[in-house]
């Protein structure tokens, strides 16, 4: 079966009629968010997210993301997968929807199958609904005690909440409330998230947020509190663990053995092998030119050189049975014909540093170790 045109088509509900081109290929995600490449504003999505890939055998991959998706009566679970052939309805929030090409007449067989999918579940009544029912309330028996002055205060009052509900749009608009950058940082200080902050990007408008959090777990929530936001943008904050990698592969990259751990939001202890005074201060300073993020380093030079197997043998650094062979410059060859001049790094994770006489000498993080053949 061939789709030239795939669309996706809402079936139920108020948004029923609307449809979405979708990719040839790829995925397409699906949900109430404006960052979704589908967005369905409808109440009852919300929370729900879905990936749609579609195959070219005439059939598609939804992945849950979050929420559950129904199909053919079926719940799906986050996390899960199912196969959606097209034209076969499936629900979120009891939205139903299916894809298929757009000219196709079996969409009217689409719509038949909708009968199977829950209704979308009512929208929670908002403030605005709470205002106007508690004034049909207070309006009740109004014809009895209502004199003229208190009609016309009624009238006002319910003046007032009309304006202020039907306000809202015109608020963000103007940025009474703020950028959405500045709402951004709200909600995110709201939600007790500490030292992240938003900036706007000038050419898309999207809000981006970036800093540190202590943990996955802060993280994955700073992205929820976004989301709720309901405004387009990217989380890409780094964690205190990931401050710590970052500064364990600086020393590394510098042939420094190294481990790290986080001692405070911004704060890591690295501890590298013994090293000099003048080895330390080029080490942090590297460190800090690297992880700009990092606020306090502390330095301790005490771990124990890791060497499971000390060189004793050329042998031993390149593995292989090996000779030296001299020249302008001397290099070791290995019975396989791999050849290392001074500079390189043997598989035993040495440096060669020298060739001198019959000595071969060699470096690992930060000692040098001679080697007569």
């Amino acid at each position: 079966m061939s789709i030239d045109m795939p669309v996706l088509r809402i079936l139920n509900g108020r948004l029923a009629g609307t449809e979405q081109a979708l990719p040839a290929g790829g995925a397409v995600s699906i949900g109430h968010a404006f960052w979704h490449d589908v967005v369905v504003r409808d109440p009852a999505t919300k929370g729900i997210a879905i990936d749609l890939s579609l195959g070219a055998e005439g059939a598609a991959q939804a992945t849950v993301l979050e929420g559950e998706a129904e199909l053919l009566g079926s719940t799906v679970p986050a996390g899960e997968t199912a196969i959606v052939p097209a034209y076969v309805p499936f629900a979120i929030g009891g939205v139903a929807m299916a894809w298929g090409d757009r000219d196709s007449d079996r969409w009217e067989e689409a719509t038949g199958l909708v009968a199977a999918v829950p209704a979308a579940a009512a929208a929670p009544p908002s403030a605005r609904d709470h205002a106007l029912a508690l004034a049909g309330r207070a309006g009740e028996g109004a014809t009895r005690v209502l004199t003229r002055p208190r009609i016309a205060l009624a009238a006002g009052a319910i003046g007032v909440i009309a304006l202020a509900s039907a306000a809202v749009p015109v608020v963000d608009a103007l940025h009474l409330r703020g950028t959405p950058a500045q709402r951004v940082e709200r909600a995110l200080a709201g939600s007790g998230i500490a030292g992240l902050s938003a900036q706007e990007d000038e050419a898309t408008g999207a809000v981006n947020v970036t800093g540190v959090v202590t943990n996955d777990r802060q993280r994955a929530k700073a992205v929820s509190v976004m989301r709720d936001t309901g405004i387009a943008g990217n989380v890409a904050v780094l964690t205190s663990a990931d401050l710590a990698r970052s500064a364990a592969d600086v020393a590394r990259m510098n042939g420094i053995q190294a481990v790290a751990r986080p001692i405070g939001r911004t704060a890591v202890e690295l501890r590298v092998t013994p090293l000099a005074p003048d080895q330390e201060q080029k080490l942090a300073q590297a460190v800090r030119g690297d992880v700009r993020a990092l606020t306090r380093l502390a330095l301790r030079d005490d771990l124990p050189p890791v060497e499971a197997v000390p060189l004793r043998t050329v042998q031993d650094a390149t593995k292989k049975v090996s000779t030296v062979v001299g020249g302008e410059p001397s290099f070791i060859q290995t019975v396989d014909g791999a050849r290392y001049f001074p500079g390189a790094v043997m598989p035993s994770g040495h440096r060669l540093i020298a060739i001198q006489g019959n000595d071969v000498v060699f470096e690992k993080s930060g000692r040098q170790t001679r080697v007569a053949f």
